[in-house]
């Protein structure tokens, strides 16, 4: 079996850099200002989202959306780039007014209480602010969007470590709720529970993210273009495949970063990877990858864990070997300075 030769990256993500000082992202301070049109919008679309948290109105269901994230350290909170497929042909009339608004989860038997809605627009993290008894809101997010053909949407959130109620809504140019006459404009609006992961802590790793290619990213991105682009991080233009399915004339592509590894004599990084293939329901590894090191005998000279670099592993497997099936690839990280190790555990299928 033949393995793509891994790759060692120099960079920070935070938003932006090959190599760098971590800055942390702050989509707050770039939020785009909305026009009067686009406000008004925003009003209409974030009442709905009150109404619907607080019970007084069903929440809209006129499409099915699948939201797909990824978990990556960012400085001291978690970028969380994602994707939503939506239901294609159910929302005509672009660009649709996309609202996500996440609300850390209150204390057992405690209600989600909305906030009111800012004067300004998006606010980004914490962006509407508080009222005596609101729940806070700790990031929102406004676009006016056109889906891609295969009707995916691609954006961005910034969160704390902690559990969270998504608030996803996606809708056709809402009616204005002056006319009482105006047939109410389609939308969907659904309640995701997510769990952002301490990666601030301990020995850890980002999301494994399955890719279907890499480039080099020649531009740095301000936050309001990390929004709209959100796999570009460290210098590279992630593109996430849509499925975990490949071809057997494919190639299996996975990248992620190591997180919070300690510092050898040498002044760098001591880690090694180890990978092993295991067929679905069976307990033994049928094929294991050589051992990966990223140490100071590879890493490059300027490579500094305190000025924030970040070990960025690439890895590819080409599957004309595999027969078609059911797999997953588990991943060992062991930081040889302390000899903590963490695991990760990727499933994939192989098609004819």
């Amino acid at each position: 079996m033949a393995f793509r030769r891994p790759a060692t990256i120099l960079g920070a993500l935070t938003i932006l850099v090959l190599a760098g000082a971590i800055a942390t992202p702050s989509f707050a301070q770039e939020a785009r200002k909305l026009s009067k049109d686009e406000l008004a919008d925003y009003q209409t679309i974030h009442a709905l989202v009150d109404n619907v948290i607080a019970g007084k109105q069903p929440a809209p269901a006129d499409a099915k959306v699948t939201f797909k994230p990824h978990f990556l350290k960012s400085g001291t909170d978690i970028y969380i780039p994602y994707t939503v497929e939506l239901e294609p042909g159910k929302l005509t009339g672009t660009p649709l007014v996309m609202y996500v608004v996440a609300i850390r989860k209150p204390a057992a038997g405690a209600p989600e209480t909305p906030a009111p809605a800012a004067e300004g627009g998006r606010g980004g993290r914490g962006g509407r602010g508080g009222a005596p008894g609101a729940t806070p809101v700790a990031f929102e997010d406004v676009a006016f969007i056109t889906p891609k053909p295969d009707g995916t949407i691609q954006r961005a959130i910034e969160l704390m470590p902690g559990d969270y109620t998504l608030y996803i809504t996606i809708s056709e140019k809402p009616a204005n709720p002056k006319d009482k006459k105006a047939v109410p404009a389609k939308a969907v609006v659904s309640a995701q529970p997510l769990t952002v992961p301490d990666l601030l802590n301990g020995l850890s790793t980002s999301s494994v993210i399955l890719a279907k290619d890499i480039q080099p990213a020649t531009v740095q991105l301000s936050g309001q273009q990390q929004l709209e682009e959100p796999y570009t991080v460290s210098g590279y233009k992630i593109t996430p495949s849509p499925v975990s399915s490949f071809p057997k004339s494919g190639e299996l592509l996975w990248v992620f970063y190591i997180y919070n590894e300690k510092e050898a004599a040498s002044g760098k990084p001591d880690v090694a990877v180890d990978y092993n293939f295991f067929r679905a329901g069976e307990d033994k590894p049928f094929v294991n990858m050589p051992s990966a090191a990223y140490n100071a005998g590879n890493l490059p000279p300027e490579f500094n864990l305190s000025a924030g670099h970040m070990v960025f592993v690439a890895q590819g497997v080409p599957l004309t070997t595999f027969n078609p099936g059911e797999y997953k690839v588990q991943m060992k990280i062991t930081d040889k300075t302390n000899n903590q190790s963490v695991t990760r555990d990727v499933p994939f299928t192989v098609t004819p």
